[in-house]
C-alpha cells in the first residue's frame, strides 16, 4: 500500500488540522497508508489519530522560524519512507519544498486553503519556492485561479479538491438549548463563527449590526480567538447593546450553536472555500456571506443562501434586516443550502480527486520541477 506523509503546520483542533487527520482516517479505504506529521510540538490530534492506530510524528519546532524543524522533517522522511508528502499551510509548505529540494526521490505536493492577503510575506514565499512542489492543490477554483496568477503555477500542475463535510457527523449533534445557554428565545440569534484576525472583518460587522440594531432585535454569539480578541471585546464594550452580545471564545461545540442560530454571517473579505459556511449549510442554517469568488462557488444568492457586497455596510445591513424580516425565507434558503452541500461537498468529493492525484503522482514520477 503506498505510504503518504501528510504535513501540517500544527495538530491542534482547527480547519485544516482537522480536515487532514479526518482524511487520515479514510485514505487506508482507498488504497494509501497515512502518515500524519507536523511541524509544532505534539498536539490533541496527534493522541487521537495514534489511538485510531495512525503513525505520527512531530518536528518541535518552537516557533515560526525555528529552522531546526527542517533537519527533523528530512529524519521523519528518512525514517517513514514515504511515497508521497503531502503538505498544507503556508509553513509546512515550504519546509516540505525546501526537504525536496535537496531530495527528488518523492513527488511533494503543497497545498493553499487561501490566498492569505494580510500577509505579504507569505504570498512571497509561496512565489519563489513554488517551483519546487510538483503538485498544489486548493479548495476551490478561485483559488486555483489566484495561485496560477500569483505564484505561476501551470494550471495543469493545481488541483482542485473540494472542502468536505461529514454529514452524518453534523447530523448527530444536537442544537443547544438556548434558554439554559443565556440566550433570548423570543429573538432571533446571529451568530458569527472563525478566526478572530483583520481578513475576517468582525469590526466590519459589529458596525453593520450596531445599524440593525437601531430598528431589530437580536442576540449576536460570537464563537471564536484570535489576535483582534482584546480589540474586538473593548469595542464591545462600547456598544449601547453589548448586554445583547456572547462572545464566547474558541468552541469545539460551534455546530450546534449552528443548529440553534437564525442566520450565521460571514462577512470576510477573503476566503479559500470557507469551512464556516459548509458547515452553517450542512447544519441547516442560511446563510449571509460576501460576496467574493470562493462563497459564490458556495451560494447561489436567493437559492441556498445569500451575499452581499464585500465591505459594503448600507447593503450588508439591508441584507441583515431583510433576513430577519423574512422567516419563511430564511427557511427555504436553509433547505435548499443543506441540499447543496449534501449534492457537493461529501467525503467522496474529495477523496475521489485527492486519490487520483496520488495515483497520477506515484505513475508519472520522477518529474522535472515546474517552470
Amino acid at each position: 500500500m503506498p505510504r503518504v506523509m501528510l504535513l501540517v503546520t500544527d495538530l491542534n483542533r482547527g480547519g485544516a488540522p482537522l480536515r487532514i487527520a479526518r482524511m487520515a482516517r479514510r485514505l487506508p479505504s482507498a488504497g494509501f497508508e497515512p502518515v500524519v506529521g507536523c511541524l509544532a510540538g505534539p498536539g490533541p490530534l496527534a493522541a487521537e489519530l495514534e489511538r485510531d492506530g495512525i503513525v505520527t510524528f512531530t518536528c518541535g519546532a518552537r516557533h515560526r522560524l525555528d529552522v531546526s524543524a527542517i533537519g527533523r522533517l528530512a529524519a521523519a522522511i528518512r525514517r517513514h519512507h514515504p511515497d508521497i508528502v503531502h503538505a498544507t499551510l503556508f509553513h509546512a509548505n515550504i519546509a516540505a519544498r525546501l526537504v525536496a529540494k535537496a531530495d527528488r526521490s518523492m513527488p511533494v505536493i503543497t497545498a493553499s486553503a487561501t490566498i492569505e492577503v494580510e500577509r505579504p510575506l507569505h504570498r512571497l514565499g509561496e512565489m519563489l519556492t513554488s517551483g519546487w512542489s510538483d503538485w498544489h492543490t486548493v479548495n476551490s477554483a478561485g483559488v486555483a485561479d489566484q495561485v496560477c496568477h500569483e505564484f505561476g503555477w501551470s494550471r495543469d500542475r493545481v488541483v482542485v479538491v473540494p472542502n468536505p463535510v461529514d454529514l452524518d457527523e453534523i447530523d448527530a449533534v444536537a442544537p443547544i438549548d438556548r434558554a439554559p445557554a443565556g440566550i433570548p428565545v423570543d429573538r432571533p440569534m446571529l451568530l458569527w463563527a472563525g478566526r478572530m484576525d483583520p481578513v475576517k472583518r468582525v469590526d466590519f460587522l459589529l458596525d453593520v449590526l450596531d445599524r440593525v440594531r437601531l430598528r431589530r432585535a437580536f442576540t449576536l454569539v460570537l464563537c471564536g480567538d484570535g489576535p483582534l480578541r482584546l480589540r474586538i471585546e473593548q469595542r464591545i464594550a462600547g456598544l449601547a447593546w453589548s448586554r445583547d452580545i456572547r462572545l464566547l471564545g474558541w468552541r469545539t461545540d460551534v455546530v450546534a450553536w449552528m443548529k440553534a442560530a437564525d442566520l450565521v454571517l460571514l462577512p470576510s473579505r477573503s476566503e479559500g472555500s470557507p469551512n464556516v459556511v459548509l458547515e452553517a449549510m450542512a447544519a441547516g442554517c442560511c446563510v449571509l456571506a460576501s460576496d467574493i469568488a470562493p462563497c459564490r462557488e458556495l451560494i447561489e444568492p436567493g437559492v441556498s443562501g445569500a451575499l452581499a457586497p464585500s465591505g459594503d455596510l448600507l447593503m450588508w445591513a439591508a441584507a441583515v434586516e431583510g433576513l430577519l424580516a423574512d422567516r419563511e425565507g430564511r427557511e427555504r434558503l436553509a433547505r435548499a443550502g443543506r441540499g447543496r452541500v449534501a449534492a457537493r461537498h461529501r467525503w467522496v468529493d474529495t477523496l475521489g480527486p485527492i486519490t487520483e492525484l496520488y495515483r497520477r503522482a506515484l505513475d508519472a514520477f520522477p518529474l522535472n520541477k515546474k517552470t
